[in-house]
């Protein structure tokens, strides 16, 4: 299949059938009619328009597929899109997957604009020595802005994906919001923290409310031939420093403690990031981690596990999702400063100047890494997205 060019304003629609509702939903829609043009359906947990258009993100892969499965299932006309991110990309999964829903596949080529914004983004915020977030990026400059662009030509009502997290509507706010998922190891909100908060007013996430175990077995069920799915880097095969070795000159130079005193040799900055302990080959009398790395002076800044615990975090390119007025009205709120990470209590949040806010927390987190992803909570509500940075010192004592 041929990919088709995003800039043609009359992309052709490749699904122009009603797709018939499922008998089992009738009562349900029968029961909403009263709050037309809306219906309430439990399976997702979401109020929408009935028989309406929704551009559905499309891998092929289990969580896109099961998506696809429920959307249609709802009365939905889907029209799923796969994004051809890289040029040996092939579309034969995500067309198989299609078929078996009797789906047909819109195939749309990003190859250029994913290598401008999430490529070249992840090997410069190396050689500068930051930790880039790809994913996170990903999401917000690749997937949802292009699925919103998409629903915008067609004129579709929703966009999806099959991200484990929720939407809800906040009638206080009068918008759209996102919530944890309910799979507590494999929710996905953090992804979406710094997504702006226009795109999820047509965002429908129907794999909200199940676990990942739950998506496999219905998949199953349904002919859907799963098999484990890789977690690393969609872009890089092999180890990352490989990769990275393509486009950053590797030059030897040493670690040295937070005082500048010499302790060893480094084999190229960009291997290591903060926090890490394993593969420094430092002798040295205590176990040391990774600091800091300053990239100017080609120097990796190692030191005993107290330096890498923060109480007091800095953020740039805050992505609120509600104004700071409003967030500030918050009484508990919580930064994850890593997908992975538990989050914590925050205690206070100052801005500071030229977007730089200052994070107070109520307990110390480890190796918060500059050029992460932190997002903030509200127990399961969203709130937003920032940049960890290591600008603002200054400023901190100037609000204590």
């Amino acid at each position: 299949m041929m990919p088709i060019p995003l800039d043609r304003a009359l992309m052709r629609t490749i699904i122009n059938i009603e797709h018939p509702l499922s008998p089992s939903l009738l009562p349900m829609i029968l029961r909403g009619a009263a709050q037309a043009p809306f219906f309430f359906c439990p399976l997702l947990c979401y109020n929408f328009p009935v028989m309406e258009k929704v551009v559905l993100g499309f891998s092929g892969g289990v969580d896109s597929f099961y998506a696809a499965y429920l959307l249609k299932s709802q009365g939905f006309t889907v029209f799923p899109v796969y994004f051809k991110l890289l040029p040996d990309a092939s579309t034969e999964k995500a067309e198989k997957s299609a078929s078996i829903l009797g789906l047909k596949l819109t195939v749309i080529d990003l190859c250029d604009e994913f290598r401008k914004q999430v490529i070249d983004y992840f090997i410069e915020y190396y050689r500068m020595g930051l930790t880039p977030n790809p994913c996170a990026v990903c999401n917000r400059d690749i997937k949802l802005k292009y699925l919103y662009k998409l629903s915008e030509e067609l004129k579709a009502n929703y966009i999806s994906t099959g991200h484990y997290a929720k939407v809800r509507y906040f009638h206080k706010w009068r918008k759209n919001l996102v919530l944890r998922g309910k799979d507590r190891k494999k929710e996905q909100s953090y992804f979406l923290s710094v997504v702006e908060s226009f795109v999820f007013q047509k965002l429908v996430l129907p794999l909200g409310n199940f676990t990942k175990e739950e998506v496999i077995k219905r998949a199953r069920a349904l002919g859907f031939p799963f098999e484990s799915e890789s977690q690393d880097v969609c872009f890089i095969k092999g180890h990352y420093t490989d990769f990275l070795e393509k486009f950053i000159k590797s030059r030897p130079g040493p670690f040295v403690l937070t005082d500048g005193t010499p302790v060893g040799k480094h084999k190229g900055y960009y291997r290591y990031t903060v926090g890490q302990r394993r593969g420094l080959g430092i002798s040295y009398g205590k176990p040391l981690y990774v600091v800091s790395i300053d990239a100017e002076r080609n120097w990796v800044v190692v030191g005993e596990k107290k330096e890498i615990q923060k109480g007091v975090i800095y953020v740039r390119n805050v992505n609120w999702h509600l104004d700071y007025e409003d967030v500030k009205k918050f009484d508990n709120i919580q930064a994850q400063i890593r997908y992975r990470s538990r989050p914590v209590e925050v205690e206070k949040i100052d801005y500071l100047k030229n977007g730089i806010y200052c994070v107070k927390l109520a307990a110390k987190v480890e190796a918060p890494a500059p050029g992460q992803v932190c997002a903030f909570y509200s127990d399961e509500l969203l709130l937003g997205g920032s940049e960890i940075t290591t600008e603002g010192e200054v400023g901190w004592k100037e609000v204590l």
